[in-house]
């Protein structure tokens, strides 16, 4: 009886009937938490604020625990809830073990708490709230959740252990095997960007990202410096206005998700880790190292 109430419908309808319609845009938004949406901004921010080893750090966990869960998807095919009384507030066609957004939100929120960025409760509670509305929007029984922990928690503590020797093997390597690192993620991304929500978005990401990180590199070598509040708030707005207006100008010029996506997140890649970078070593709000690799 325990365990069939992790592949029961009643949480989800206990839960939906609990909150009501009402609260659909809550969870709507808190689910992004754990999305590929809030990588990249996290991403970002942690780039321009603290430069790239912590900001590729922050990514290699999730970039890794994706890549597990795809796998896990391809092989393993569970149907979403289904049932006439569930309200499915969104519809996906992937498998629902385990939770990607659960997994994704224990990596991203837990690195940060690791590296003393975030606190530990604040990190909890983002979890639980994610959790909460992946039943809330119809998309997960308790047994995906419970997945998604696993899986993550795993990669977290995996991760922290490597960390250090991933950081010391990467450092070490040449310009040549950055520039066919970066070209050989989006060849990796592409046979799947079918297969999972948000997936045009993510290779469209890895595109614009694995022409921008070698040019940063290689032209740039962007360095965060110690400035002001205000000029710390000036480099954050511009580098997020940009991204926003990016995006709202592609749902403006075209409505159909395939290609403005994979254009419009190439973008954004791009714009995340090299343009913004050159912009703001250009407006003295962070310094250009200027030592190329041979």
């Amino acid at each position: 009886m325990r365990m069939e109430i992790l592949w029961n419908h009643q949480p989800i309808i206990i839960i939906q009937r609990w909150f009501g319609d009402s609260w659909s845009w809550f969870f709507e938004a808190v689910t992004q938490l754990g999305s590929g949406t809030t990588v990249a901004l996290i991403f970002a921010l942690a780039f321009w604020i603290n430069g790239r080893r912590f900001a590729y750090s922050l990514l290699g966990a999730v970039v890794v625990l994706q890549i597990i869960n795809v796998l896990i998807w391809s092989i393993f095919y569970v149907p979403r809830p289904q049932h006439p009384d569930i309200f499915v507030y969104k519809q996906l066609d992937i498998s629902s073990f385990p939770s990607g957004h659960t997994g994704t939100a224990i990596v991203l929120w837990g690195n940060l708490t690791t590296f003393g960025y975030m606190p530990a409760a604040v990190t909890v509670c983002i979890v639980l709230l994610v959790m909460l509305s992946r039943l809330y929007l119809g998309v997960h029984y308790l047994a995906d959740l419970l997945g998604g922990t696993v899986t993550g928690l795993i990669m977290l503590v995996v991760y922290q252990r490597l960390l250090p020797l991933l950081v010391h093997f990467f450092s070490g390597r040449t310009f040549k095997f950055l520039l066919i690192l970066c070209l050989s993620i989006p060849l990796v991304v592409f046979p799947f960007a079918d297969s999972f929500p948000e997936g045009w978005e993510v290779f469209g990401a890895a595109v614009g990202a694995a022409i921008g990180v070698p040019l940063e590199y290689w032209y740039i070598r962007y360095h965060p410096i110690n400035i002001s509040r205000r000029k710390q708030m000036l480099k954050i707005a511009i580098g997020l206005g940009v991204l926003m207006a990016l995006i709202a100008v592609s749902r403006l010029i075209s409505s159909s998700e395939f290609p403005r996506d994979l254009i419009t997140f190439a973008l954004v890649g791009l714009w995340i880790t090299f343009l913004a970078p050159g912009l703001f070593t250009r407006m003295g709000l962070s310094i250009n190292l200027g030592d190329r690799l041979q």
